[in-house]
């Protein structure tokens, strides 16, 4: 299988990532696009000379030979759309987050293993050369146990970001900041701390016209006796101020900041923290896209290959598991351990 052939099933703002993505893979070629809103589908079919249809059966039922599928959609339909598509026997690239419910994520995951199909989930963020290279030193045991870190997201989301669409800033749709916007950098904290125990969280509306939490703040104790902290939030007034992760081990330190790609902070023993940072911290931003792009390039090697899917659905469940607990213990004014989930 030379190229991988695939449809996209959601043509909206994170839709259209994804096929700036595909455009710079010339070893995946899209078939059909699908949106609830017929003209959308259309029009995101047009530079491919690709079908549109504006239901998922209507796709399944005129492209049998599809390899895969890239779910944009929002977060609160994935598992349905998912397991839909599985059971067709299609392998599924979904966007992050994965699901809104650990009990869905997890029902998502069982339904590839019966199918024998591959599921990934964008969380991009852990292909970032800056993260790799802190992930490589930290599996090395170069910087020992990490002990304590934070997240901050702070940026900003005005008003009319959530009207423009009607499922923005719902919960069941949306599921809220820490859901939404901070979900990558959360991932990328969890790649580090083991796994988390047990959680305890404030959140609240502040600033918008909105169903779901635009600010929140939260404690994390993992497994190991680590203790970590999340601060996210849509509320800054003008512009998005950061994307930081901090990571204190007992033999060292990394922060990156103010986005993940790029390095703040870095020492590590036998590491040359200028040759680091002058290594890794390019100064022109990237394209939206380059995720994205990173994103299919795993997923299609994983579906032709066969090789083990960095960004595999089974790696994120615990993600969706503690983002569940926080909004959990921020609705109870209770600490959550983890394996005493309630849906």
């Amino acid at each position: 299988m030379d190229h991988m052939r695939v449809a996209l099933i959601g043509c909206g703002k994170v839709g259209h990532r994804h096929l700036q993505a595909l455009v710079h893979d010339p070893l995946v070629d899209l078939l059909a696009t699908v949106d609830t809103d017929p003209a959308k589908a259309a029009a995101a079919a047009v530079a491919f000379d690709a079908d549109s249809f504006a239901d998922v059966d209507a796709l399944l039922a005129q492209h049998r030979h599809l390899d895969g599928v890239i779910l944009a959609t929002p977060s609160g339909t994935h598992r349905r759309l998912t397991e839909q598509l599985l059971n067709a026997g299609l392998n599924v690239l979904v966007e992050r987050p994965m699901a809104l419910d650990a009990d869905d994520a997890r029902a998502m995951v069982a339904t590839a293993k019966q199918a024998s199909r591959v599921l990934a989930v964008t969380h991009a963020s852990r292909l970032l050369p800056s993260v790799a290279r802190a992930l490589d030193v930290f599996e090395r045991g170069q910087m020992g146990e990490v002990i304590e870190g934070a997240v901050s997201v702070c940026w900003s989301r005005p008003q009319s970001y959530y009207q423009s669409a009607p499922w923005r800033g719902t919960r069941r749709m949306d599921g809220g900041v820490l859901f939404n916007q901070a979900i990558a950098a959360l991932d990328v904290l969890l790649q580090f701390c083991g796994r988390i125990d047990e959680v305890f969280a404030y959140a609240g509306t502040v600033t918008h016209e909105i169903e779901s939490e635009d600010t929140a703040v939260g404690v994390m104790r993992a497994d190991t006796g680590g203790l970590f902290t999340i601060t996210a939030t849509t509320s800054v007034h003008d512009n998005d101020l950061e994307e930081r992760l901090t990571l204190m081990a007992k033999t060292g330190t990394v922060v990156f900041g103010p986005t993940l790609r790029q390095i703040e902070h870095w020492h590590v023993p036998d590491e040359d923290e200028d040759e680091v940072r002058q290594a890794l911290n390019d100064p022109t931003v990237p394209p939206s896209w380059k995720g994205h792009l990173e994103a299919l390039e795993d997923f299609r090697q994983a579906v032709q290959s066969g090789v083990a899917c960095r960004l595999s659905a089974d790696s994120t469940v615990h993600t969706i598991e503690v983002v569940q607990a926080l909004m959990q213990s921020a609705q109870t004014g209770c600490p959550v351990k983890i394996g005493e989930l309630t849906s």
